[in-house]
């Protein structure tokens, strides 16, 4: 799929895709079919360049629940999720910045400056997809598509715990450090661990590094279980075991084919249970702004205010 640097000629799907309809009692209209538009677009990159140099990767959470479930998105989801096991990741990472063509940009905090995310995203800066921390921290806003590593973890159930305790710790602490200025109710712990951030005046990327080191401590060695460390504080349900992603299936997905782990049943059901029963569950994002038609450069401008018809808000459920 080409990808177009004209906003008129942006969206590549077939006409028909772009029609209104119901999916599961639920109203699909054109303005998300034009959001996930975008974000199709962005995963026939990450598919063009992981081929390209012979890296792995996954759908995951509420896509890869649509593509087992809807062979296509959840009818009321917003964004796509992939994974990559670090190596792949980091590889990724890499070659990506290369690969990418305006008007889509690789995020990462080493990529772009106030970024602090422990997993990267891909964005579409002729477009707008960003929630209030987005736009308090002035980076990129364009709609996104998430980027997650997985991590091996340790044997043993103590072993394990004690190294996610570490991880979520060393995590609290960064964010603390360098976003303070967006909580809304600071203890006071944490404003005393801010000043101690402020003292030391360590920078953000040599901190991160410290953190990415800790995550992948246990990488390379021979370990059944892996885990997506941004989500390490609800550890059972984000530990898998690492032989569900040894393989790869292609499941439909719209208008192509996604990769899949293999064990996709396994990996579900660890974190959903039932995930063939469609449940309310809160998004991962809040609420987001999203509109494929304006950039955000120009909601920027005009103080982030919302044109009447001109964008949605995200939805909420598996």
């Amino acid at each position: 799929m080409k990808i177009s640097e004209n906003r008129s000629d942006r969206f590549m799907e077939e006409e028909i895709f772009y029609k209104e309809e119901m999916r599961c009692g639920w109203k699909v209209d054109q303005k998300t079919k034009r959001v996930w538009a975008v974000q199709l677009e962005m995963l026939d990159e990450v598919e063009r360049i992981c081929k390209k140099h012979g890296l792995k990767y996954f759908a995951d959470s509420g896509t890869l629940i649509g593509a087992v479930r809807h062979q296509g998105y959840i009818p009321w989801d917003d964004d796509i999720d992939l994974v990559m096991l670090r190596e792949d990741y980091e590889a990724f990472i890499r070659i990506a910045p290369g690969e990418l063509r305006k008007p889509l940009a690789l995020q990462t905090l080493y990529a772009e400056k106030n970024y602090l995310r422990a997993h990267a995203q891909i964005r579409n800066s002729q477009t707008t997809g960003c929630s209030k921390e987005d736009r308090k921290a002035g980076y990129n806003c364009g709609i996104f598509i998430d980027i997650f590593p997985l991590d091996a973890m340790p044997e043993g159930k103590l072993a394990s715990r004690l190294w996610a305790y570490s991880v979520q710790t060393l995590w609290t602490i960064l964010y603390t450090w360098y976003r303070f200025d967006y909580y809304d109710n600071a203890t006071v712990f944490g404003r005393l661990l801010h000043q101690l951030g402020n003292l030391l005046h360590i920078p953000m990327e040599r901190s991160f590094a410290v953190y990415e080191r800790l995550c992948r401590c246990f990488n390379g060695k021979n370990t059944s279980r892996v885990c997506d460390t941004v989500f390490i504080r609800q550890l059972e349900k984000n530990t898998w075991n690492r032989q569900w992603f040894e393989k790869m299936v292609y499941l439909p997905f719209e208008n192509r084919m996604i990769p899949a782990p293999a064990g996709y049943d396994g990996r579900l059901r660890q974190e959903y249970g039932d995930y063939m029963k469609p449940a309310q569950a809160p998004t991962m994002h809040g609420t987001l702004l999203l509109d494929p038609d304006i950039p955000y450069e120009e909601y920027r401008r005009r103080g982030w205010k919302k044109k009447e018809q001109g964008c949605r808000e995200s939805s909420s459920a598996l």
